[in-house]
This record gives structure tokens, sequence and C-alpha cells, in this order.
């Protein structure tokens, strides 16, 4: 069976590489597309899912904004299990910051060049918006297309799922993620001194759940 996989924001599949993928399961990357011009997100998880074979059976694996559009998937395909890591299931699971933002677009007054560069400022901005201890970034976190990453930053703040009820839905998330707070995230299973980048920082963990969840 195939699992498919979708990253994080600007991450690209090495942020899978942690994870032990038991031999029953043959692993699918879904590698972000560069948005067209004002194009919806319904439109662009379309796209997305334009290497899902629909009528396999199939899982889905969604890290933080990936897991955002494993849940629109959820709109017009069936994957058997869905696993959702360090991401959100709702509005309500938003942070204020985010929700602020969504009022108020201040997200898109932030120079994209601040994210894109490899200067120090962005370098040490990752750093500590993920963990501290992390080793360089840079092998992660390749897409830095400027609009990519303006588009992505405006779908999050303002999305609204669109499926609520998703079937066979594993989540797990960590104690020590700021980007979306472990308080305002409900029915998830937690990783101790888990970060946003637990799936790196804390693989063993991630996998036992992951397992788990396979299993199941």
């Amino acid at each position: 069976m195939k699992i498919y996989f979708i990253s994080g924001l600007g991450a690209n599949r090495k942020a899978f590489d942690g994870l032990v993928i038991p031999q029953d399961f043959e692993p699918v990357f879904l590698d972000w597309k560069r948005p067209e011009q004002n194009e919806s997100l319904e439109h662009y998880t379309y796209r997305m899912a334009e290497k899902i074979t629909p009528n396999e059976q199939f899982h889905l694996v969604g890290l933080s904004f990936g897991g955002i559009l494993a849940q629109e998937m959820n709109a017009f395909l069936n994957p058997e299990k869905t696993i959702l890591i360090s991401t959100i299931r709702s509005r309500t699971e938003m942070p204020k910051y985010m929700k602020l933002s969504s009022k108020t677009a201040i997200h898109k007054a932030i120079p994209m060049r601040f994210f894109t560069s490899d200067k120090a400022l962005s370098y040490s901005f990752f750093r500590n918006l993920y963990d501290p201890r992390m080793p360089k970034l840079n092998a992660y976190f390749t897409e830095k297309d400027p609009y990519y990453l303006s588009w992505s930053i405006n779908k999050i703040v303002n999305w609204t799922p669109k499926q609520s009820d998703i079937h066979n839905l594993h989540r797990m998330h960590g104690d020590k993620d700021i980007v979306f707070p472990v308080n305002f995230i409900k029915n998830a299973d937690i990783v101790k001194n888990g970060t946003h980048v637990m799936i790196i920082q804390k693989a063993k963990a991630v996998n036992n759940l992951f397992h788990k969840y396979l299993t199941e």
C-alpha cells in the first residue's frame, strides 16, 4: 500500500527521513508546487493530489501545513488512514497571533526576503522558531520561492477546514510546539518535549506512534 507524504511549509521530503517506513508500504512524496497567481487553496490541493491514485487503497500523512492540505484532500479523496503531525484541525486550535493576522493581514507586511535569505537573521529566526538545538536547517527548508511562501502563509492564517469529520484520523503533537501551541490542541497524542519539528528532533517517539497508527 502506498503512503503519500506532504511536508511542512518550505520543507522538502527530507523532513520525513527519520521515519522508518515498514516494508509493506511504498512511500510517495508530494513535493510542493508553485501556486498559480491568486490560486485558491481548493484548486491548489487538487493539483497537489495529482500523483495520488484514488482507486487504490492508500494512507495520507501531512506535516504542519502539509497536514492542512491532507485534511483538504479528504474532501475529495478517501484515504484508508490520515495521519497528522504538528498541525491544527480547526480555527479553534489556531493560535491568537494567527487569528489576529487573519483579521489585520499583518503577515503580508513581512518582507519575504526575511524568510528566503541565508543570512544570519533568517537562520537565527528559524532556529528559534522550531528548536535552537536543531542542526543546519538549510537541508530541510529548501522551498524559498517568495510567492509560494507568501501565498502559503496567507492560506494558513485564513484557513477554515472544509472537512470536519475525517475517517480513521490519527494525530500527534509536541508539547513544546510554539507554532501551534499544545494548549489549543484537542484529541491528539502528545509527544513529550516535542517541538514543531519533533519529526526530526524526536524521531523515536514519532516513529512509535506512526507504527501504532499503521497497525491499528
